[in-house]
């Protein structure tokens, strides 16, 4: 048996045997053959007897919803007395039950287990009292036996229901029926439920948990409840009520809300029964002088469980007054109407409690684009560990391992991002390879034949056309509204403009394809329309673009980085502040690949490319221009004097000093020993 199958399956013992006892009795009177059979053996040697004898393999799934309820064993009796009448064994190792675990939950114990057994072919067959034993809801049940069981080839029971997967051309039918008059009869059953519950509180008795500043008193002459505990009806806790009323004065008097709940628990005053937290707490306690009881207005019905599918599980919809039962018990009041509607004005002024649904955040791109950082610390070659938005209103982000991490570092998102986009279109503006490539591979576009070039040329007409309409409107708005609405109109005319040069150059390259000729475009051309994305990743990049271009920008911002950036922290000694830099390899954006090549011709341009090294925070002053030094040095060999001086002619306010620092700290984060230069690196001071 496999190793991950525990051997009773979360039946006890007595379960175990009793189910031994209940499929022999049951398959004896069914006249079966049941010579060789021990209940005994071992799980494999039961299994062989089963197979030898021409009985299918079956695992039993039992739920029950709340402590309440304990119906396992006749779940579990229904179903084995039903595969006995159908030659099918149920070994005690393949019961699996959920006990006092609700069906909105996914993921349960005993359902994992049945997966399991199912997934290693242990059984064939699937047996539940009740579909809805598997999930509430008939659609998620369904969708779990069609996927899990009748897809795998393997069948499934509903005993109660009649319901069997191996009549393919009812069952589906049959559950469906099922699954929709269980809700209906589970809406009827909370009707009469609530209606006598309505009952019971319109004639002053205890229904559901009291709230603190009361508790239950018992009710003599009156009949015990169905659980043959003796009725109660609510009445005043004189020591919380005491409590109340204290912190009520004090909090108009001009306490905190967060001073009373210290207060509160400095003194050990009660909280409310169904609270899983051993204190009070903030919102319960903000809640506690908001609840009309304490002027001693009872309300029932004030809202209602109903179920979401969204959510998958049940939220709790406000009710008008109409449907909502209520009573006046003043012999249940603590405070006064005046001190109470004084506290609903005070936490009013205070503007806590619920809020209104928040603005709509407008997205920048390093809101879009957090997933496409790496630790490169915590990173192994089989998997990448991402970077996930912390800090401040989300501006950072961090590794996902936390505290796990060795290098683990806050890096703000915008200041990382608006870095890669600068590095990016400095690569594309300088780049010429990149622009000869592009023109190379469109002329070769433009002289291959295709047949369907016409079709394409009509499609490409009708573009041009609407993008020319969307560029003019777009002119027509560019001076109106706010700055920041004509921020984001530029950048969408800009955004427009370049897809119609781009529309245009490939239409002329269709054209003159008809026509025989072979040049259209050229790398004036390409460079107006690599400027134009550039354009686009500098303001994606400053938070100028609005909701339609932000997205043409993250396209393009994607393909140039691979969707990869590794982050690595550099820590030093002594220092709290960590060095930040990010490594990538560039590729074409795609934008241009549709542009000026079809399916069988788009490539990376710069698959082949050296990886890009770029600080993705400010670094210290001498460490951004080691770089620098370590060229001046290694490949133009100049002196450490000299250095300092083309330094201070580019604007750096160094001495000679601060360049041997410099060129030390190239070597160092490289993880290479800096060499050791001669002195002044070879050459003769000069005399003065």
């Amino acid at each position: 048996m496999n190793e991950r199958i525990p051997n009773i399956g979360g039946a006890n013992k007595q379960l175990a045997q009793r189910a031994h006892d209940w499929w022999t009795e049951t398959a004896g009177t069914n006249k079966m053959n049941l010579n060789g059979f021990d209940s005994e053996a071992t799980f494999e040697t039961r299994i062989g007897w089963a197979n030898t004898n021409g009985f299918d393999i079956g695992t039993v799934y039992s739920r029950f919803s709340t402590k309440l309820q304990n119906s396992t064993d006749d779940q579990v009796r229904e179903n084995i007395q039903w595969a006995a009448k159908n030659r099918i064994y149920v070994p005690p190792e393949l019961i699996s039950i959920d006990e006092a675990v609700k069906g909105k939950c996914v993921r349960r114990a005993g359902l994992e287990r049945t997966k399991a057994i199912l997934r290693e072919r242990l059984a064939s067959v699937l047996l539940v009292f009740k579909a809805s034993r598997l999930f509430r809801q008939a659609g998620k049940g369904f969708l779990f036996i069609n996927e899990e069981v009748v897809e795998q080839g393997l069948r499934a029971v509903s005993v109660s229901q009649g319901i069997d997967t191996s009549d393919r051309k009812i069952w589906k039918l049959q559950l469906q029926i099922h699954g929709l008059m269980d809700d209906m009869l589970l809406d009827a059953i909370a009707d009469h439920v609530r209606s006598g519950l309505k009952g019971l509180f319109l004639n002053n008795w205890t229904t559901g948990a009291l709230g603190i500043g009361f508790r239950p008193k018992e009710l003599p002459n009156a009949p015990l409840t169905k659980r043959e505990r003796p009725r109660t009806t609510p009445e005043v806790d004189p020591e919380a009520a005491k409590l109340i009323q204290e912190h009520a004065r004090l909090l108009l008097e001009g306490m905190s809300i967060r001073e009373g709940v210290r207060r509160w628990n400095a003194v050990k005053g009660p909280r409310d029964p169904r609270s899983t937290s051993e204190k009070m707490l903030y919102g319960s306690y903000r809640r506690l002088f908001s609840n009309p009881r304490l002027i001693g207005k009872w309300e029932f019905g004030r809202k209602k469980n109903q179920f979401s599918t969204k959510l998958d599980g049940v939220k709790q919809i406000e009710q008008s007054d109409e449907e909502v039962a209520t009573i006046e018990r003043d012999e249940l009041r603590i405070l006064d109407d005046n001190t109470f509607e004084s506290l609903q004005s005070l936490f009013s002024e205070m503007k806590t409690g619920p809020r209104g649904p928040t603005q709509t955040k407008r997205p920048h791109l390093w809101d879009l684009t957090t997933e496409f950082f790496y630790c490169a610390n915590c990173s192994t070659a089989e998997s990448h560990i991402r970077f996930y938005q912390t800090g401040a209103n989300g501006g950072g982000m961090q590794c996902k391992n936390g505290d796990l991490c060795k290098s683990k570092t806050t890096v703000s998102r915008k200041e990382a991002v608006q870095a890669i986009c600068k590095n990016l279109t400095s690569q594309i503006a300088y780049d010429h390879e990149l622009i000869e490539l592009i023109v190379h591979k469109s002329l070769e576009f433009d002289a291959s034949p295709d047949h369907e070039i016409q079709d394409q040329l009509d499609r490409l007409k009708k573009r041009l056309k609407a993008i020319s309409n969307r560029v003019n409107d777009l002119f027509d708005l560019s001076g109106e509204g706010s700055e920041e609405d004509r921020n984001e109109t530029k950048a969408r005319l800009r955004l427009a403009q370049s897809e119609r040069a781009a529309i245009q150059i490939e239409l002329t390259s269709l054209e003159r394809s008809i026509q025989g000729t072979t040049k259209s475009i050229n790398s004036n051309d390409v460079r107006g329309m690599l400027s134009n994305e550039t354009t686009l990743l500098l303001d994606a990049a400053s938070g100028n673009l609005g909701d339609d271009a932000i997205y043409k920008a993250l396209s393009i911002f994607r393909t140039l980085t691979g969707e990869q950036i590794m982050v690595h922290v550099e820590r030093r000694a002594n220092r709290k502040r960590t060095n930040v830099r990010g490594s990538f390899r560039s590729g074409l954006s795609p934008t241009k690949s549709e542009r000026f090549s079809d399916s069988r011709q788009a490539s990376s341009v710069y698959a082949d490319k050296e990886e890009i090294i770029l600080w993705l925070r400010e670094p210290p002053r001498l460490d951004a221009i080691a770089e620098r030094v370590h060229r001046l040095i290694d490949e133009d060999v100049m002196s450490h004097r000299e250095v300092a001086k083309q330094l201070r002619s580019e604007g750096h306010k160094v001495n000679s000093g601060n360049v041997w620092y410099s060129y030390y700290r190239w070597y160092e984060m490289q993880n290479l020993d800096p060499p050791k230069v001669p002195y002044n690196n070879g050459k003769k001071r000069c005399s003065v």
